[in-house]
């Protein structure tokens, strides 16, 4: 044979080698295909707002409450009565300290009955309270290192309860006495304070309280939601106003976000909205109110309790405007074939089959598609299943020893 024949034989014989080394070993990725769940959200910072109506005594005098915070009331009625008289704001202020010094050696039957078995927890709690005076004394904390002393004093009476009942009802008479003396004083002038409309009763105000009807507030803007925060600092009660009545009905989120978050959102959708991180609920979004700074004002409006929503002020948050469910799938693996999306699959065989896919969500890197798909019957694929192995690189089909 021809020693050139010979070397182009050889070549020939090489390139078909090489070529079907390729052909049966080319690479090819999978990927399962499971359930995956995409949460499109923005979170923030913002306020609760709710209608709230002030209750006010109409002369001076000390305010004593006889219903606790956080009970409901009805429009009219009772919620605590002014004692006036001969006022004296110094016998006032005695008379409020003796009233909740009696409360407080009420409730402390029930510190007795935790810790009358355990005098060890009593001193270390006491040890607790004086460290905690003298920390906020030398941080110049006063109002902290008041509100120390008061527990302090607090602590101390339930200890005495504690170690003495009938000690306890002693000093309880003694408050008792002392108490019915100052009215005395005042002139025992008591005069009903009445609830001026039907909701929760409370006796902190912080200056955010409004019965704003709902055009103005959802017209609020940037602007003004930025001067909360100063109010709840600054605020100063009235000396005439003694508490507020929460309506129930409904209660509103005002936030104020980037524009581009705003952008996301849409104005009288329904939206799932957690608040500092509680169970989600469902609320609306009543507004959208951009500024000329790239921020805008949002106005989301619920009807469900929240856990504490109405003793709630400044708040974090989360809202979520859209959810989807279904298939992950690469987007690289997606293909059309005979005018259907689909995708190709590595059956255990090892042989190849063509998948139908309904896309929910398409993103730069991957599609989510619906798992409860069913084709038309004018489909000549089934639907792709979870579990199912997705040829990742169905370029390689071409290639590969794996047939359709």
């Amino acid at each position: 044979m021809n020693k050139n024949i010979k070397i182009v034989l050889f070549i020939a014989l090489f390139i078909a080698f090489i070529s079907t080394v390729s052909y049966c070993s080319a690479p090819y990725d999978t990927e399962t295909a499971k359930m995956i769940n995409i949460r499109k959200t923005v979170s923030g910072d913002g306020y609760i707002l709710r209608r709230e109506t002030i209750v006010e005594q109409s002369s001076k005098g000390a305010f004593e409450a006889s219903v606790k915070d956080g009970v409901r009331v009805s429009s009219g009625s009772s919620v605590g009565v002014t004692i006036s008289g001969n006022y004296n704001e110094t016998l006032v202020k005695k008379l409020e300290d003796v009233t909740k010094r009696i409360e407080d050696v009420k409730k402390s039957g029930d510190f007795a009955d935790i810790y009358a078995s355990d005098e060890a927890r009593i001193f270390s709690a006491l040890r607790d309270i004086t460290r905690e005076i003298r920390q906020n004394a030398r941080s110049q904390s006063l109002s902290l290192a008041a509100q120390n002393a008061h527990q302090l004093k607090t602590l101390l009476e339930k200890k005495y309860s504690s170690e003495n009942a009938g000690a306890a009802q002693e000093l309880l008479s003694e408050l008792e006495e002392e108490k019915a003396s100052l009215e005395a004083q005042l002139g025992g002038i008591r005069e009903n304070v009445v609830a001026g409309a039907s909701g929760y009763f409370y006796t902190s105000l912080d200056g955010l309280e409004q019965k704003t009807p709902e055009k103005e507030l959802f017209a609020i803007t940037t602007s003004k939601i930025s001067k909360f925060a100063n109010t709840l600092k600054t605020y100063e009660k009235p000396q005439n106003y003694v508490g507020k009545i929460v309506d129930t009905y409904a209660w509103y989120l005002v936030a104020s976000i980037p524009k581009e978050d705003a952008e996301l959102l849409k104005k009288g959708s329904f939206i799932t909205l957690s608040i500092d991180e509680g169970t989600p609920i469902q609320a609306t979004i009543e507004a959208i109110n951009p500024d000329e700074v790239g921020t805008a004002a949002i106005v989301i409006k619920c009807t469900r309790d929240a856990g504490g929503i109405f003793e709630k002020r400044r708040v974090s948050f989360e809202i979520c405007y859209e959810e989807y469910s279904g298939l992950y799938v690469p987007s690289a693996a997606i293909r059309i074939r005979d005018d259907v999306t689909g995708v190709y699959v590595i059956n255990q065989n090892e042989s190849v089959s063509f998948r139908a896919v309904d896309i929910i969500l398409q993103e730069e890197d991957f599609f989510i598609v619906r798992s409860s798909y069913k084709p038309a019957e004018d489909v000549p694929y089934s639907a792709l299943k979870i579990y199912d192995d997705i040829l990742v690189n169905p370029e390689v089909l071409r290639k590969s020893e794996l047939t359709e």
